[in-house]
């Protein structure tokens, strides 16, 4: 049997095509039917981007997504489209929303789409309404400077009535990001405005924000790292992320009312056996035979070495700074002005060596010598903090940090433990994988060595 390969999974979409002063949608009149006309992308990517793609490529028309409606769960969702471009679609015609064959589209989907064409559909979100982003292009403007001219190429990642992340080229100069959350990620605007005023050399240059839409405008900070990016481009995003974090010495209290996580040793500890019993229960819920299930008795072992883990790291006494917690390839950007991070709604306050850890878990297994590579980072981030920590910490912390790192991690924001969520498919899988890098690191025999624990 072939392997299985997410690549080949497809979604497809119903699109509500419309047009800024129009209240009317563009269909597909095949068979005498007027119904949404219909593109597939690849499922497990975000849909916004590839729908902009897939939609230019198929109708040659410069589009926004606007919004996703709410759907059944036997049809294909429907997004709204907000034409851009002055053409019409090439084989689609004109028709009222009341003209759309009625099993085609729900009376719930009729009435937000008549709402996001009267401009009042902004009660979902203010990106829920056509012309939204030409008032987004006008306030730039006026923020950047009106000799900035920016082009009709606009790319957008992200998109709903309360979230966006699109990217506006120039004729000159940067490139611009325009970024906008909403719950449950409302806080992101707060700590990127907190991050930029504490340490403005390590996050996109900030333009402007506006909090009615919860939004901000960043200036393009260069290139994501890449897959197989060379060892020292790694070893400056380690070195950046030292200087940023000890950057955030000392502001603990400001940036917990900003809205980052307390993941201060204290505070972890004190959810450990509620992580415990909840990985005992995803245990249970596997159904797949491809991995054995790791019994009770090794969560629980798990959970004391946790807890005896914490506890050195609690004596080493290394101040708490920002931790990402959510490190990745995509948020890491290097420029001619240096290397950058972007993307904090999963900021936390705790051990900064978490932050490390992730950065590390970056290197590329097929180097030629990952361990050497991987010493070498270290290094770096002992270097960087050598002015404030001694040698036997790092030793100590470094043997520690691993098994700290995921539970960080599957910790996240902390508010998964007493909501639903917990019980979704798909976190479930996520925190037995979690489970499992937590056997492994607690079994490592440098951690238990650190520990005074028999290996």
């Amino acid at each position: 049997m072939p392997a299985h390969d997410t690549r080949l999974e497809q979604s497809e979409y119903r699109l509500a095509l419309v047009r800024f002063g129009s209240q009317t949608v563009w269909v597909d009149c095949t068979n005498g039917a007027l119904r949404l006309p219909r593109v597939t992308i690849p499922r497990w990517v975000r849909p916004a981007g590839q729908l902009q793609m897939a939609i230019e490529a198929g109708w040659h028309l410069r589009i926004i997504i606007l919004d996703f409606l709410p759907s059944k769960v036997d049809s294909a969702p429907c997004a709204v489209v907000e034409i851009m471009s002055s053409e019409a679609p090439d084989g689609l015609a004109s028709a009222s929303i009341d003209e759309i064959f009625e099993e085609d589209m729900a009376m719930d989907e009729r009435e937000a789409i008549r709402a996001i064409l009267a401009d009042s559909g902004s009660a979902r979100g203010p990106f829920s309404r056509v012309g939204w982003i030409q008032d987004a292009i006008t306030w730039m403007r006026a923020e950047v400077g009106q000799d900035v001219q920016f082009t009709e190429d606009i790319h957008q990642l992200n998109a709903s009535a309360t979230f966006a992340l699109i990217r506006f080229a120039t004729e000159t100069g940067p490139a611009f990001w325009l970024k906008a959350t909403g719950e449950p990620n409302l806080h992101e605007f707060d700590i990127t405005k907190t991050l930029t005023a504490i340490c403005p050399e390590y996050l996109p240059r900030l333009v402007t924000m506006r909090r009615d839409w919860n939004a901000w405008v960043m200036e393009d900070a260069g290139e994501p790292l890449g897959q197989h990016a060379c060892v020292s481009l790694l070893e400056k995003a380690v070195v950046s992320m030292a200087n940023l974090q000890k950057n955030t010495l000392g502001r603990t209290e400001q940036l917990l009312t900003a809205g980052a996580t307390d993941q201060r040793i204290p505070v972890l500890r004190g959810d450990v056996d509620e992580i415990i019993s909840y990985l005992e229960e995803a245990m249970e819920r596997q159904t797949s035979t491809k991995v054995p299930r790791l019994r009770a008795s090794q969560l629980r072992e798990i959970g004391a070495i946790l807890i005896d883990a914490m506890g050195a790291m609690e004596e080493l006494g290394i101040p708490d700074t920002v931790i990402h917690n959510d490190i990745n390839r995509g948020n890491i950007l290097f420029s001619d002005r240096g290397c950058v991070f972007t993307d904090w709604s999963e900021a936390c306050i705790g051990n900064p060596f978490v932050t490390c850890h992730h950065l590390l878990m970056l290197l590329a297994s097929d180097g030629e010598n990952p361990e050497a590579d991987r010493a070498a980072l270290k290094q770096a981030y002992q270097q960087t903090w050598g002015d404030c920590l001694d040698p036997k910490q790092f030793d100590q912390a470094f043997a520690l940090m691993p098994l700290l790192a995921v539970a960080s991690h599957l910790y996240g924001r902390g508010e998964w433990l007493r909501s639903s969520r917990q019980y979704d498919p798909h976190f479930l899988s996520h925190a037995r994988t979690l489970a499992r890098h937590m056997d492994r690191a607690a079994r490592s025999p440098l951690l238990l060595g650190a520990l005074c624990h028999e290996a």
